[in-house]
């Protein structure tokens, strides 16, 4: 099963492995004349393996797609999108 490492701006790492499922957390205006955004879910990602590059692309999808993500086998830990600093194949 293919992994990946990551490092986080706090010099946290997680494990990540193929198949992993993480929801997305988006904010979204309900008004554009006060400029107030809400969190939101917003979608579900996969992770799957590349030929060449393994986990990095389907991972990268959920970083360019979301501010927050959690893994939702573990709801109670949200990762900021913002601060990974580091992505490794292992």
């Amino acid at each position: 099963m293919h992994k990946i490492k990551v490092t986080f701006s706090d010099g946290s790492n997680e494990i990540f492995h193929e198949e992993q499922t993480f929801m997305t957390i988006g904010f979204f205006s309900d008004d554009k004349k006060q400029n107030k955004k809400f969190p939101s879910q917003s979608e579900i990602y996969g992770l799957w393996s590349h030929v060449h590059d393994g986990l990095v692309p389907s991972f990268l999808e959920i970083l360019a797609n979301s501010k927050f993500f959690f893994d939702v086998e573990k709801p109670d830990i949200y990762y900021s999108a913002q601060s990974v600093v580091k992505i490794v194949n292992i």
